[in-house]
């Protein structure tokens, strides 16, 4: 294993410690390849950043309980980073190992980070229950995996893991021992990431939010555009109601309280008619291929009855919202296309927007029991003169058993749109929505 640049940096400063990092990567410039790859080259090649980049974003939990399920650690974090091809420098000797590739469908890793997110009461993470002393550290290290399909070692940045637990000495070792665990998960450069199985008493579970695995084409120059592209700046936009797919009933009881209904692929209209003041007619533009992957979490949170305890009728839940966006193009001839901006921003076409419960295991209460349901429903949204369309989804929580759901019907609208960069944006649109939804980007 070979180290790597990094940023460590102190998630959590309590007494149960949380070591992170950011900004690490694969390096880019010479690669030594008779080191990195043994009797395959001689010398150093030198490997620039090709143009395209995928975006990527896991949710990532870790969980400890001791004897009985008492002793309990939790911390959620989320894992960010972006993958991109590698572009071989062009050398001057064509008999030089510098002017080619050392493998085809080579691709590199960048902004590697991990961030701690807050969950809880106070934004508490982790949770230590019996505030115990230790720490949790992660380490990147560069290693060669087996790239998927052709089994040739690429490189891969190994995440090792170190776990310690102080034993608390007031409790005893019988309630709250001591405890001590290493393990690691692999970030590929395709966009995956493998978890090693935990053993022991401790929990790891990994799912994605943002970004997909994708293929690794061969490495070459990327080919020039076919069409050129140039800027429509529209003064007018009309939106014709778009077609999406149908809704997916997603249900899940947390601690038998709660059933969550998400929706999947849903789209914005694949066509608008654009306008522009200097000139005499309108536009027909279409969803262009630029497609760009986005994702973030969604958490509901509602506090029980006071008066039956402190977890009574407590309601929680989270959700993956993943966004696939593109430009909408205007056919100018049979040379050129233009993105149409709209306000100042390029006006987003939502290709695949998807908002699906994220695995919880927690607290899974008596089955079969549900006290209320909590309902995502999304429709379309043009937005009056000067802002721009998106999404609206529509939340309510309503009671099926009044003894756990919640005395009165609650619910709100959030507004999904994109920012000046075309990256996503989320706005609350009422006290509700502020006061029981959290979005995490």
């Amino acid at each position: 294993m070979t180290s790597i640049e990094y940023e460590p940096e102190e998630l959590s400063g309590n007494r149960f410690a949380v070591t992170g990092f950011r900004d690490a990567g694969l390096p880019v410039g010479e690669f030594l390849a008779d080191e990195l790859w043994p009797d395959r080259f001689d010398g150093a090649v030198w490997l620039d950043r090709g143009t395209r980049t995928h975006r990527h974003c896991y949710w990532l939990r870790y969980r400890y309980q001791g004897p009985g399920g008492r002793k309990l650690v939790a911390a959620e974090f989320l894992i960010r980073f972006g993958t991109f091809p590698y572009q071989p420098r062009p050398g001057t000797d064509r008999y030089s190992p510098r002017s080619a590739p050392p493998l085809p469908g080579l691709w590199g890793i960048e902004d590697l980070s991990i961030s701690l997110r807050d969950t809880g009461a106070g934004g508490r993470n982790p949770f230590n229950k019996f505030n115990d002393p230790g720490h949790l550290v992660f380490e990147p290290t560069m290693v060669f995996a087996p790239a998927a399909g052709t089994g040739a070692p690429v490189p891969a940045i190994r995440i090792g893991y170190r776990v310690r637990h102080a034993e608390n000495q007031v409790l005893g070792p019988a309630v709250a021992p001591g405890h001590q665990e290493t393990g690691a998960l692999t970030v590929h450069s395709d966009g995956g990431i493998t978890l090693e199985p935990a053993s022991g008493p401790s929990s790891w579970r990994l799912v994605p939010v943002g970004g997909a695995v994708h293929g690794r084409p061969l490495v070459g120059a990327d080919p020039p555009p076919t069409r050129s592209l140039t800027v429509y700046r529209a003064t007018g936009v009309t939106v014709p109601p778009p077609v999406t797919a149908m809704r997916v009933l997603t249900g899940r009881a947390r601690r038998g309280a709660v059933e969550v209904q998400g929706f999947e692929r849903v789209a914005g209209p694949p066509q608008i008619e654009v306008w522009h003041e200097g000139h005499p007619r309108w536009h027909r533009a279409s969803m262009g291929v630029d497609t760009r992957d986005d994702g973030m979490i969604v958490e509901y949170a509602r506090p029980g009855d006071p008066a039956e305890g402190p977890r009574a009728g407590r309601v929680r839940a989270r959700l993956a919202l993943r966004l696939l966006t593109c430009s909408y193009l205007v056919e100018s001839n049979e040379f050129a296309d233009a993105v149409v901006f709209h306000h100042g921003r390029r006006h987003p076409g939502f290709a695949d927007v998807s908002l699906r419960p994220l695995p919880d295991d927690a607290d899974p209460g008596p089955p079969g029991t549900v006290g209320s349901r909590l309902r995502f429903v999304p429709e379309w949204y043009d937005g009056p003169d000067g802002d721009l369309p998106g999404l609206l989804v529509r939340w309510s929580e309503v009671a099926v058993a009044p003894t756990t759901g919640p005395g009165t019907p609650l619910g709100g609208t959030f507004l999904i749109t994109v920012d000046a960069s075309g990256g996503p944006l989320v706005r609350f649109g009422d006290e509700q929505t502020y006061r029981h939804l959290t979005v995490t980007n």
